[in-house]
């Protein structure tokens, strides 16, 4: 939307935006989309569609959009960790020759987790963990 108005990259652009990235950031999407509301009837053709389909991303995904609630629970902002963990995974498990059933690749899944999550013992109480660095 910014750099529809202002150009993409520009000084302008962002300094339009950072007061309605702040407000999401504190989880005010009702209030950025009320703001866009006001200001589409003001706009070009082209820009004017921007801000609606900026509008109806932000009202589909405004559940979702609970970034302050986020950060007060420690959660992570973007998806980078879980898109690295699911790429971790798949090398693993599409190694050369390697083929999995949906049984056996959930039940392979589950023993990574545990392992992964530090609570092997909890699957095999009597082992101790050794030394071994989780991969």
């Amino acid at each position: 939307m910014a750099n529809e108005l202002h150009g993409k990259g520009t000084a302008q652009a962002r300094q339009w935006v950072k007061p309605l990235l702040k407000q999401i950031r504190n989880d005010q999407v009702a209030k950025v989309i009320t703001q866009l509301a006001e200001l589409k009837p003001r706009l070009a053709e082209s820009a004017a569609k921007v801000a609606q389909d900026t509008i109806d991303y932000y009202q589909k995904n405004e559940k979702r959009m609970k970034y302050k609630q986020g950060r007060n629970r420690k959660e992570p902002l973007g998806s980078g960790a879980i898109e690295s963990t699911c790429r971790q995974l798949q090398c693993r498990m599409k190694r050369c020759g390697q083929f999995w059933s949906t049984r056996g690749d959930e039940a392979l899944l589950c023993l990574e987790m545990f392992w992964r999550n530090e609570r092997w013992e909890m699957l095999f109480p009597h082992a101790k963990l050794t030394a071994v660095a989780n991969n």
